[in-house]
């Protein structure tokens, strides 16, 4: 008997692991893992290509004899495909992705799926089973696709060790009641108007990663602390800590996927070469247009399609969704819609102690 094929595990976002400590990498993770936008999507242009080879091959049957009526029927379902992921801007559905032939599907971060995509994922026929939680933020565009109620709900928290003060403070969230000022184990919550600026560069240094509520505060902190650690050039400098803005699979970047400079060469672009939190070092270059921040500056198209990165010393809330690190400094000023899920959120990205900073 054929052995089973084995399932494809989507991350909603990219699955990415990150250091647990100064030395050695977490070791959480699944081998081989994809975000579900890789999988399931293509380049448009190179959906004008696989368009073309189709018809090529089409050409080449239509000369056989006899016809092969079945292959050409199964090519002809193929390129109706392609014309229709045509219409669709920037990505397609990729006709070439193995979930057409997969027996199941994983998705973690459910709830992070948006309508759209959902209906994307479904469209290939496979069966789906979505992970997540459901007291996390919905998606940044559109409403959450999985909302139904789900057939199995565990309750045993494995992210922090038993007794963790971290998952008391999550609860409070999620039953609705306000955090007080105190120290909860490792963990505390402070008013920011009481801290001097070396108690807060100290919080900041005595972190794993700082999260905000907004791009503005974001934007803020990051050029704070680049100013704290002696970094005023405009550009990247060895040492700078680095996050992807936009996903290029064929170079190793995720939306989302931070980054320490080891070398950087300023010149039109930025040369520049990275190390992840996992260890892993690439080379890649980036347009230094995204580290001007000109406002309302229509791109040109050599900007526009070079690998996106801004400084990643502070994150928000909704683009660390899906990351974890053990020590968490929160900035909490989001009194917007989902405040409760966006500090629940926040709250859950620490394995071992956070700093909130109302």
């Amino acid at each position: 008997m054929a052995p089973h094929p084995k399932p494809t595990v989507l991350p909603a976002r990219g699955l990415r692991r990150h250091r647990q400590d100064h030395h050695r990498p977490d070791q959480s993770g699944v081998e081989n893992a994809s975000t579900i936008h890789r999988l399931i999507y293509t380049p448009r242009d190179k959906c004008d290509e696989h368009l073309r080879d189709l018809r090529e091959r089409r050409r080449k049957l239509a000369e056989k004899s006899p016809l092969p009526e079945d292959e050409l029927a199964k090519i002809d379902v193929e390129i109706a495909r392609e014309v229709s992921n045509l219409k669709r801007p920037e990505f397609t559905l990729n006709g070439e992705s193995p979930l057409w032939n997969a027996s199941l599907v994983v998705i973690d971060e459910y709830s992070m799926v948006d309508e759209q995509t959902g209906r994307d994922l479904l469209s290939f026929g496979c069966p789906v089973l979505a992970l997540g939680d459901p007291g996390q933020l919905p998606p940044v565009q559109g409403r959450r696709f999985f909302t139904r109620d789900p057939d199995v709900m565990l309750t045993e928290i494995h992210r922090q060790a038993e007794g963790n003060p971290i998952i008391r403070l999550s609860k409070e969230i999620r039953e609705g009641r306000e955090l007080r000022p105190g120290q909860y184990g490792k963990s505390r919550v402070v008013r920011r108007s009481t801290l001097s600026n070396s108690a807060l560069g100290k919080i900041i240094k005595d972190s794993d990663q700082l999260l905000v509520g907004t791009n503005v505060t974001r934007e803020g902190f990051n050029r704070q602390v680049r100013k704290m650690y002696g970094r005023t050039a405009p550009y990247p400098m060895p040492g700078d800590k680095l996050v992807c803005l936009r996903n290029n699979h064929q170079e190793g970047l995720l939306n989302g996927q931070t980054f320490t400079v080891r070398r950087v060469t300023v010149k039109h672009y930025i040369e520049m070469h990275l190390e992840g939190e996992d260890g892993e070092r690439l080379a890649c270059v980036a347009h230094r247009h995204h580290f001007e921040q000109r406002e309302g500056e229509l791109l040109p198209y050599e900007v526009r399609l070079a690998n996106e990165f801004t400084y990643g010393y502070a994150l928000t809330v909704h683009k660390a969704q899906g990351s974890q690190w053990n020590r968490v400094a929160l900035v909490d000023e989001w009194h917007f819609k989902d405040r409760n899920k966006w500090l629940y959120t926040a709250i859950t990205r620490a394995a071992q102690s956070i700093t909130i900073m109302t």
